[in-house]
C-alpha cells in the first residue's frame, strides 16, 4: 500500500463508513488495465481501518442473450458475499445500426448516498466519474460530511483529483482479484 493511501485511510479510524461501487466505472478500468478488485480483500482492508457498515455495488444486468452476461453473473457470484448488489437492467438503446448499451447508476448511487448519510461518517465512492462532483458538494458542504472517491488512477477526472481520493493502483498488490 502506498504511503497516499495508507494515511488517509488511517484518518478513517471509529468512522462509519458506507461504501457505493460504480460497476460500469470500474468495469471500464478493469477492461483497459486488465486487473479487477478482489472485493473480499478489500473489505478486510476498509474494515482493519474503519467501522465498514456495507459496500453497495450498483450494476446493470446485461440480457442473457448479451456475450457477456456469463462473465458478469460469475463475477457477481464470487463477490455476493462481501456486497449488496444493487441491480438493474441494462438498456439497449438503438443508434445508427447499432445498439449502444447503458448502465448507468450514477442516479442510484447518488440517492441511496442521500438516504444513507445520517447513519455515515464517510462515504467512500468507487468510481472516477466528474459526475459526481456535485455529490461531492452536497455531502461535504451541505451534510459536514466526508466524501473519498477511490478509482483506477487512469480513471479518476480531474475534478476529483482535487478531492480526497485515492487510486486503486497504491493497493493493487494487496487488492488484486
Amino acid at each position: 500500500m502506498d504511503k497516499k493511501t495508507e494515511k488517509l485511510l488511517k484518518n478513517l479510524k471509529s468512522k462509519k463508513v458506507g461504501v457505493f461501487v460504480d460497476d460500469s466505472n470500474l468495469y471500464h478500468g478493469y477492461k483497459k488495465y486488465g486487473w479487477r478488485v478482489d472485493f473480499e480483500k478489500f473489505k478486510k482492508i476498509l474494515e482493519n481501518y474503519c467501522d465498514l457498515k456495507f459496500i453497495n455495488y450498483y450494476v446493470a444486468i446485461p440480457d442473457k442473450t448479451n456475450g457477456v452476461f456469463e462473465g458478469t453473473n460469475r463475477f457477481l457470484q464470487k463477490i455476493i458475499p462481501f456486497v449488496s448488489l444493487k441491480k438493474k437492467r441494462m438498456k439497449y438503446i438503438p443508434e445508427e445500426g447499432k445498439m449502444t448499451k447503458k448502465a448507468d447508476v450514477d442516479m442510484e448511487i447518488a440517492l441511496d448516498v442521500v438516504r444513507t448519510i445520517n447513519k455515515l461518517d464517510v462515504i467512500i465512492v468507487m468510481s472516477g466519474d466528474s459526475d459526481f462532483l456535485e455529490l461531492k458538494n452536497y455531502v461535504v458542504y451541505g451534510e459536514r460530511k466526508n466524501i473519498i472517491f477511490v478509482s483506477y488512477e487512469e480513471n479518476m477526472a480531474w475534478e476529483l483529483r482535487k478531492c480526497w481520493h485515492f487510486y486503486l493502483n497504491g493497493i493493487k498488490d494487496e487488492i488484486i482479484l
